[in-house]
């Protein structure tokens, strides 16, 4: 316009005007990488409380009957018909034999199954548990280093044991 003066305009060249705009092109790129990374954590947060997951590979859900049907301890798997982390086809494939069992069994009912041997339990380790304590496992008594036991013993509860037995040969 005829009586003011030319504004300098900031050239796509310019080296003020493209550090401005990478950095814009930085946080933009940061934000939309952020969104599909935090999808995918939560999606695989989501899929540890699947029970299938939980099942294969040996961890306890949280809440009521939430131990899996196959734990490792010592190098060897030891599995329960009795549990499955709330699986729906762990129920299905149960027989009416093993419906009526109880899910788990008091101290004193674990006395009275050995036999009334008078052997106390031993701590020998310990069952992850997604957001809550561990669950403890033991033998029937010290084990004797390099030796497998048959069964293990996890507590799910306050007097309320699950027995696991030993998966595969000797």
């Amino acid at each position: 316009m005829p009586g003011q003066e030319p504004v300098d305009m900031p050239r796509t060249g310019d080296v003020g005007h493209r550090r401005a705009t990478g950095r814009r092109r930085v946080r933009r790129r940061g934000a939309m990488m952020s969104v599909p990374v935090l999808v995918l954590l939560g999606a695989l947060g989501g899929v540890a409380f699947i029970p299938k997951v939980a099942n294969h590979f040996g961890y306890a859900l949280p809440g009521a009957k939430g131990l899996p049907y196959r734990i490792h301890y010592n190098g060897r798997d030891y599995r329960s018909d009795v549990t499955c982390a709330g699986a729906r086809w762990c129920e299905d494939e149960r027989t009416p034999e093993q419906r009526v069992k109880p899910y788990c069994v008091t101290q004193t009912a674990l006395d009275r199954a050995r036999g009334n041997s008078g052997t106390e339990l031993a701590k020998v380790d310990d069952v992850f548990t997604l957001f809550g304590p561990a669950r403890s496992v033991f033998t029937a008594g010290a084990l004797p280093p390099g030796e497998t036991v048959t069964t293990v013993i996890v507590e799910a509860s306050v007097d309320c044991y699950l027995t696991y037995a030993l998966m595969g040969g000797p």
